[in-house]
């Protein structure tokens, strides 16, 4: 039997756009929080928008086809070989100036 410290779950992962996909190995005990940034530097996936503003993106699990909470633990929300898409969470409703446009 392996040892709990060495599991990990094994993800096929691509960007929006499908034009980078990577193999990943996590934890369990990992949040999808921390899957997500350490999956934005391995896949080298952009932090900021063009205004330099912090991007901030989502994993959508294609088996149930959702995006996953970053507070959800690796172990209860995926499956070995499941496949997450990375998506920018775009706040269409958010304007950097706070200006009123009508």
């Amino acid at each position: 039997m392996e040892h709990a410290a060495t599991m990990t779950i094994g993800l096929h992962v691509t960007d929006m756009s499908g034009q980078k996909h990577v193999r990943a190995s996590t934890p369990p005990h990992a949040t999808i929080g921390e899957l997500v940034r350490g999956l934005i530097a391995k896949m080298g996936l952009r932090s900021s928008t063009s205004r330099g503003e912090p991007l901030a993106y989502q994993a959508r699990l294609e088996r149930e086809g959702r995006h996953l909470n970053g507070g959800e633990t690796v172990g209860d929300a995926l499956r070995e070989d499941d496949e997450i898409v990375l998506t920018p969470n775009i706040d269409a409703g958010h304007g950097a100036s706070g200006a009123h446009v009508e």
